[in-house]
């Protein structure tokens, strides 16, 4: 477990160097093109994401638990025939799909409310193409728990398209199209970074034969999954502001109030479970490594381990939000209603974290299909309770909708999970401290943001929210939560034989030893 929380801090790192990149590219983008031309460019890039996820999604997951699978039983030429075959399937898949695109480019161009939108599509295409070589390539490197690599290699492709976009538009190019090139640039060059690492720690490929119907065959429920995802979040982009409509609201007005909530207050909850993320990327590998050899103890140990961990992490920020949710929409985006909705949603970070980790596990345990029926189940109650509230919908009635969504299909995925290993419910314990730690957590974040009035806003935020966070932290360990003991008693006993080594050479040896064996007490 040790191994895995270190390889868990690392993603972590490159993640947030990563996201932070991409923010400040961002910015840049919308101040070069436009308002408009950004929307133009998000349509088409919507409709790339919904290609890759066909192309891409479910290929290096299956790829990485065969290849840890296949490793631990030395079946070297079947490591190497699933990458060749992920190849062949990523490949046809891609081409296939883009020369649908660009053969029936003129009637598929009417379904874009802007022409430009399909030229940039086009232009995205080769980027589709390069990620279907990608997928096999970083599956491997993912089974092979190279993590460091690949994190390397994706903050290579988030650096190479700022440059090369930067670059381009200071030439003078269409800034929009160039925005829409260095996309296919970077993914080109993600792709040949891939390849590279590959061969270079004796890759091979070998013949595909007999392996490209197991890789279709577990791919495709999880493929499913992801597609069924940006389907769901295209028609919540579509449902939203036709019942705010019903409700009332104008289409601007619709429009603003989902902008609002979706656009800007939404994508804060995913930043403090990053963590989380990093923790399910890397974990299954090893847990279906465990899982298909039969070693029952350490999947339970995983598991567990797992889902505590990313209640833990959620409840960790959750003071802050609640607190600080609107001066944190203020201070970011200056609208007071997008952190009035944050500190409403603020709640979300528990199934966010919960529906992050545990759909990883389902996918390591072979339950693919059972997590996508349980999925499109939270999906058709979450549709199904918006329109119970037509003529009277409100945005924070979508806040509650997600949260009822995640926890039922997750609750289905852990009844899945526990009749497939077993485990016990020991998490339910420490969620319960959690929430009620949350609390006066919350009402010390608030109080300290009071009483700090007069400061910067930055600074009010940085004491209230530091202060809150580890005040959690400490009530958690006082409670049992988390195990702050763990820590000092290890960095105690170091300190110890260093101690007992210089008491040895000085003659201090029962001074030094007296030290060593002393407990800790935190």
């Amino acid at each position: 477990m040790k191994r895995l929380y270190k390889a868990v801090l690392i993603v972590t790192v490159f993640t947030l160097i990563d996201r932070v990149l991409g923010f400040g590219f961002k910015i840049y983008l919308s101040r070069e093109l436009g308002a408009v031309s950004v929307g133009i460019y998000q349509v088409a890039l919507s409709m790339f994401f919904v290609l890759l996820t066909f192309t891409t999604s479910g290929t290096p997951l299956v790829v990485s638990k065969m290849t840890a699978l296949f490793r631990k039983k030395g079946d070297t030429q079947s490591e190497f025939s699933t990458v060749a075959a992920a190849l062949v399937v990523g490949l046809l898949f891609s081409c296939g799909l883009s020369a649908v695109f660009f053969i029936f480019r003129e009637p598929l161009g009417n379904i874009f409310a802007a022409r430009e939108s399909m030229n940039l599509l086009l232009l995205l295409l080769p980027g589709v193409m390069f990620s279907g070589v990608y997928a096999a390539f970083r599956g491997n490197m993912w089974g092979r728990e190279r993590y460091v690599a690949v994190s390397v290699i994706e903050l290579i492709e988030q650096t190479v398209r700022i440059f090369v976009c930067v670059l381009l538009i200071m030439l003078g190019f269409n800034k929009l199209r160039m925005t829409a090139v260095s996309m296919s640039v970077a993914c080109g060059v993600t792709a040949i970074a891939c390849m590279i690492c590959y061969f270079k720690a004796k890759g091979k490929l070998k013949s595909p034969k007999g392996h490209l119907k197991p890789l279709i065959k577990q791919a495709l429920p999880v493929t499913m999954i992801r597609a069924s995802n940006t389907l769901v979040a295209s028609l919540i982009g579509i449902t939203i502001p036709f019942l705010l409509q019903g409700s009332g609201h104008s289409l601007a007005g619709a429009l603003a109030v989902y902008g609002t909530a979706v656009g800007m207050a939404l994508p804060l909850l995913y930043l403090p479970v990053t963590a989380v993320g990093s923790l399910a990327y890397v974990m299954i590998p090893s847990l279906s490594s465990a899982y298909h050899t039969g070693d029952k103890k350490s999947v339970k140990s995983q598991i567990e381990s797992a889902i505590i961990f990313s209640l833990i992490m959620a409840s960790l920020f959750m003071p802050m939000l609640l607190a600080l949710g609107e001066p944190i929409g203020v201070f970011i985006y200056g609208n007071a209603d997008a952190g009035r909705f944050l500190a409403f949603s603020a709640w979300l970070l528990i199934p966010i974290a919960a529906e992050n980790i545990i759909s990883s596990m389902m996918n390591s345990l072979g339950l693919e299909k059972r997590g996508f029926i349980n999925y499109i189940i939270g999906a058709a109650l979450m549709f199904a309770i918006m329109f119970a509230f037509w003529g009277r919908f409100r945005i924070e009635i979508l806040s509650i909708t997600l949260g009822i969504a995640w926890t039922f299909s997750t609750i289905l995925d852990i009844i899945a999970i526990k009749k497939r290993t077993g485990i016990r419910l020991s998490f339910i314990k420490p969620l319960i401290k959690c929430i009620c730690l949350i609390v006066p957590s919350t009402f010390l974040t608030s109080w300290l943001y009071t009483l700090t009035n007069g400061l910067p806003a930055v600074v009010r935020l940085l004491i209230a929210s530091c202060v809150g966070t580890l005040f959690f932290a400490l009530t958690a360990s006082v409670f049992g939560v988390i195990n702050l003991a763990v820590i000092f008693r290890k960095k105690s006993k170091k300190y110890g034989n260093r101690l007992l080594n210089n008491g040895m050479q000085q003659g201090g040896v029962k001074r030094a030893k007296r030290f060593k064996n002393k407990k800790t007490v935190v």
